[in-house]
């Protein structure tokens, strides 16, 4: 009886359990499953991402639409209360500003700010505007104010530039936010504390989910420098706004050539000028090559050995974008065709428009002397030809691009 019991048992636990081939094929296929799966996730997570991104960037846009309608001058893009204006610079030597600036309206001199950033932001070569419309405090060119670490950046709370200042969070958020640094009416504010924790905000809108850091070449040296970091903790935003700017060759006052300083009421194809874009595309389309006329300009920056430049959603050349109508699309920028003997490709054209704006008042322009910043791919553009050039009070050195903001080096360095 006893060797029957264990006989029984034994072909019990023979029949219950798994012989080692058919152990070896379940792992073999759970294997081939996994491999199987794994690229569909992956792709199912760039995909989310994706368009979590255009939809910040779409939702930006119409934000700023809504702060254009509530604005007294209309400013397309929320211009910061430190600019750089002095109350004192907006009657020249040369006349009043154009009527559509909205410096000449007053909308920017905020009197308060005349010395608290200008005289730094000036001596620096930088402007306003790109960055600090909305977001956070960034804590990239950690040494523009010295004395306090990573709190000294150029782009946050101790320079003025916290999420308090930043102009379209107001919109955003409602109450807006405890202003720790210094102001128009506090010019000597700044709580330590307090601007720590404007740098560790989780702002989504502001944040791109694909945000990884910089790209291989053209953009702030300081951000290639700390490749590490996002562009939402440098910066304090993943997109940038188009802040596009010109000045004469050698250098002088630059002028707003896009929607930065511009009623959005004097834009005259919202549909095609950018207005927001993911900030690793921001200097794409000067990318080399550039165009042979414009060679005595500037030169193409090099994106690097790779001749590419990536985006954040797995496709180089390609960003996320949205324009001044509000709507927003993913846009490759690469002509194809173009490319020269060292496999370097054009991004933008420079089209032949019918009409162009004097330099100034009253003066007649032409396509000889704006060829190489009328910048336009397939369905975009970042110039606002042919609506008239807005004064910024801002001097360019000559070197460069205005727009490089003394920020993307040529590929000759």
């Amino acid at each position: 009886m006893r060797s029957k019991v264990f006989a029984d048992r034994s072909r019990r636990a023979t029949t219950l359990g798994f012989t080692l081939i058919e152990l070896l094929v379940v792992i073999a296929i759970i294997a081939l499953l996994i491999s199987i799966l794994l690229p569909s996730l992956e792709a199912a997570r760039r995909q989310a991402k994706l368009s979590a991104c255009i939809s910040n960037v779409k939702n930006i846009a119409t934000s700023s639409r809504v702060y254009e309608t509530d604005d007294q001058f209309g400013a397309a893009i929320p211009v910061h209360e430190s600019i750089g204006y002095k109350s004192g610079n907006q009657q020249r030597a040369n006349g009043p500003l154009p009527s559509d600036s909205l410096a000449v309206q007053g909308g920017v001199a905020a009197s308060g700010c005349d010395e608290m950033t200008w005289t730094a932001l000036a001596a620096k070569g930088r402007f306003v505007g790109a960055y600090e419309y909305g977001g956070k405090s960034g804590i990239g060119w950690s040494d523009f104010i010295s004395g306090v670490g990573s709190l000294g950046s150029a782009y946050g709370t101790r320079a003025g530039f916290g999420p308090a200042t930043r102009p379209l969070n107001a919109v955003l958020f409602k109450g807006g936010f405890s202003n720790c640094g210094p102001s128009c009416g506090n010019p000597g504010n700044f709580e330590r504390i307090c601007a720590q924790r404007d740098t560790e905000m989780e702002l989504n809108l502001f944040k791109d989910p694909g945000d990884d850091g910089p790209p291989r070449g053209a953009h702030c040296k300081d951000w290639l420098d700390n490749s590490d970091r996002s562009s939402y903790d440098h910066f304090g935003t993943s997109y940038a706004a188009n802040v596009f700017m010109t000045a004469p060759q050698g250098g002088g006052e630059m002028k707003s050539n896009g929607p930065y300083m511009r009623p959005g009421t004097r834009i005259p194809t919202p549909a095609r000028t950018l207005y927001y874009e993911e900030n690793i595309g921001r200097w794409a389309w000067s990318c080399k090559s550039e165009l042979p006329a414009c060679f005595d300009f500037s030169v193409g920056v090099d994106p690097g050995a790779g001749k590419s430049l990536r985006g954040w959603h797995g496709r180089d050349w390609t960003y996320n974008r949205s324009f001044v109508d509000g709507h927003a699309e993913t846009q490759r920028i690469y002509i194809e065709g173009t490319e020269n003997s060292e496999g370097f490709a054009q991004h933008y054209r420079n089209e032949q428009l019918s009409d162009y704006p004097g330099w100034e008042a009253g003066q007649q322009g032409s396509f000889e002397q704006y060829k190489c910043i009328i910048v336009r791919g397939d369905g975009w553009q970042k110039d606002t030809m042919p609506a008239a050039l807005i004064p910024t009070g801002l001097q360019w050195g000559g070197q460069g691009r205005p727009s490089y903001e003394k920020c993307v080096f040529p590929a000759t360095n």
